[in-house]
């Protein structure tokens, strides 16, 4: 029994199915016939009622031919929508059904020898546009996709081509997507200019698109709770797919349920490997600014670390260290944790002096007394504690006995690390200065347990490569920026309570704008977790937690970055004071050029020529300011070139 609305289909259909034959029923029956259908399903088809699959191959290849081109595509649809009795009749308008009809004779001779049999050509054809047009539907239809990309790329020009050969096309490749990575990869074709022939299909590869998005994301995130949310979003968006594929007309619809379980399955193996977490309250943040980082926050320091473990880790003298780069580089950070970095073994002492924290009233007596004690409380078991007034009257001579007894305490051996060194040339005269450090390599000779670090900024690698110098020839370790995978390891930390995520764009813009310098990496963390904060208690509904590009962009657009970050600028700023000459000037000139300026325009538009502009550049190169890349230089820190263009600040220190 039929209800009203099932009617209403038939009726449809076969208004739409009178309307499509009328030229077809006339080239078979003659002009003027009509064939009153009968429908007991809301399938109807032409051979259906007439089961002579030749004149009607021929009746439609006739008025296929005689359509007008704009009206060709739309035509076909139409009829392959209307659901075909057999799709054959599609088939047999590009291929030849006498060629199909003589093959299957030979075929069926099995007393014939192949060799001996005629060759017959029965492939689809392009020659003329309904041909290529029908080849398209047909080969959807059975399958092949790749085949009707081709056929179609032969009916661009004609209205809707350009559509039906994009859609081929993004099907083809959607079916070749056989992994996660590669569904990530993966695009829809561009939007069309006015009306949809297939309307339904171009949503469905959009919401393809859709998965796409979220499976690159899930690809390229460095947080697995960013990759939960995305896979929970692409299996979510393939769950409305199945719904939308339904809609499809055929022959596509074939097609998308194809594709559908295909992605399915590659998205649901992988999604057991990511849980969820979903920021409910205030985060705290977990970046640390200004201060040393501990051992297990230091990340992105694994070259370092190597290098000195090839300086330390092995029998016999072993070569003292010049550690250098320039302020807030993270220096200190490596070598506070230098044993747990390199592992040298539990016989060896580890001896840490800032000498910031040395009275220097005293000239050498409070350095060699710190020293004793840094060395005393690196192993006091095995050490008797320094007396403190032996080192009033003569303090070398006082830390060379010290040192002895240390050298009669056994089989170990001592790194020891001398922080802030150019505080050394601040409050020595030049005299002192200079017996101090022909004592620390003397001691290092003398003591093949003793190995030094001397840590500070640029000017002490240029010390240690004077020949005249007592340092000279210590190896030289730098410490300078972090890679983009080290940026991407400092910021998204993978801690239960922690529970925001960078996207992949918000890395790279981070990077960017950082160059990778330690200290404002962990300052932009930190501001964009207050951000989030702030917008948690400010807005009705809840932010994102995975911060976008976007996200950083508002931050560096605002003051608090720049004056929370004033030490590290005001310090790069006043060192360029220094010589050589010119410097301030190069920087002012160079601010206004983001993507950089090559040496001779930077030069004449700092009004700096000659040996002052090369000197000048040097050493901004040496000391991380500026970086020059195929002959153009520009600021090294992107927010360093922000806050000297920033008209605001006040530069003259």
């Amino acid at each position: 029994m039929w209800n009203r609305r099932q009617q209403a289909e038939v009726d449809k259909a076969k208004t739409a199915l009178q309307q499509l034959t009328a030229p077809i029923v006339s080239s078979v029956f003659g002009a003027g016939s009509t064939v009153e259908l009968t429908l007991d399903e809301p399938e109807p088809g032409l051979l259906r009622y007439t089961l002579q699959i030749t004149p009607v191959v021929a009746a439609i290849r006739a008025s296929l031919e005689g359509a007008e081109e704009e009206r060709l595509l739309p035509r076909i649809a139409a009829w392959c929508d209307l659901g075909l009795h057999d799709w054959q009749a599609l088939r047999y308008q590009s291929a030849s059904l006498r060629s199909d009809l003589v093959s299957g004779f030979w075929e069926g001779c099995r007393l014939i020898p192949r060799r001996w049999r005629p060759q017959i050509d029965a492939a689809l054809r392009y020659d003329t546009p309904a041909a290529a047009a029908c080849a398209g539907f047909w080969s959807l239809h059975a399958g092949e996709v790749g085949d009707a990309e081709r056929a179609f790329a032969h009916v661009r020009h004609l209205p809707f081509g350009s559509e039906m050969h994009g859609n081929a096309a993004a099907l083809s490749s959607a079916l070749r997507c056989d992994s996660f990575a590669l569904i990530g990869d993966w695009y829809p074709p561009e939007a069309s200019v006015g009306d949809c022939l297939r309307p339904a299909v171009t949503a469905a590869l959009g919401c393809l698109g859709e998965v796409a998005r979220e499976c690159r994301l899930v690809r390229d995130s460095h947080s697995s709770r960013e990759r939960s949310g995305a896979l929970n979003r692409a299996v979510g968006a393939l769950k409305d797919l199945d719904a939308m594929a339904a809609g499809c007309p055929q022959p596509e619809q074939v097609v998308v349920y194809r594709i559908l379980t295909l992605w399915l399955a590659q998205v649901l193996g992988v999604a057991r490997e990511v849980g969820t977490l979903t920021a409910r309250e205030v985060v705290a943040s977990p970046y640390i600014v200004g201060a040393p980082l501990p051992a297990d926050r230091l990340v992105g320091r694994a070259g370092v670390f190597d290098q000195i473990r090839s300086a330390w880790a092995k029998a016999g003298q072993r070569d003292s260290l010049v550690v250098y780069g320039h302020r807030r580089m993270g220096k200190t950070s490596v070598m506070k944790n230098v044993v747990t970095g390199c592992d040298f073994g539990a016989d060896t002492g580890f001896a840490y002096l800032t000498l910031q924290t040395v009275d220097w009233s005293d000239a050498l007596a409070d350095l060699c007394r710190g020293i004793a004690f840094a060395l005393w409380q690196a192993a006091p078991q095995a050490l008797a504690e320094p007396a403190a007034a032996t080192f009033d009257a003569y303090p070398l001579d006082a830390l060379r006995r010290f040192l002895a007894s240390v050298n009669a305490a056994g089989e170990r051996r001592f790194i020891l690390v001398l922080d802030e060194y150019e505080l050394l040339d601040e409050h020595l005269s030049a005299e002192q200065a200079n017996r101090f450090v022909m004592l620390l390599r003397g001691l290092t000779q003398q003591h093949p347990w003793l190995v030094v670090a001397l840590v500070g900024l640029h000017t002490l690698q240029e010390r240690s490569a004077s020949f005249y110098q007592a340092i000279y020839a210590w190896r030289p370790v730098r410490v300078s920026f972090l890679d983009a995978a080290g940026v991407a390891d400092v910021l998204q930390l993978e801690e239960d309570d922690f529970p925001l995520a960078y996207s992949p764009e918000a890395l790279t813009r981070i990077h960017r704008l950082t160059g990778g310098q330690p200290f404002l990496v962990q300052l932009v963390g930190d501001g964009l977790v207050q951000g989030f904060n702030r917008r948690l208690r400010e807005n009705l509904e809840r932010p994102s937690a995975t911060f976008a590009d976007s996200d950083v962009d508002a931050l560096v657009a605002s003051k608090a970055l720049y004056e929370q970050g004033s030490v590290y600028y005001r310090g790069i700023w006043q060192q360029a004071a220094e010589r050589p000459a010119g410097q301030h000037a190069l920087l002012r000139a160079l601010a206004a050029h983001p993507e950089g300026l090559d040496e001779l325009t930077l030069g004449q538009l700092a009004g700096v020529a000659g040996a002052e502009l090369a000197d000048a550049l040097q050493a901004l190169r040496e000391h991380d300011v500026l970086i020059a890349e195929a002959g153009r230089c520009r600021y090294a820190v992107e927010l360093m070139r922000l806050w000297v263009a920033d008209e605001r600040m006040e530069l003259d220190l």
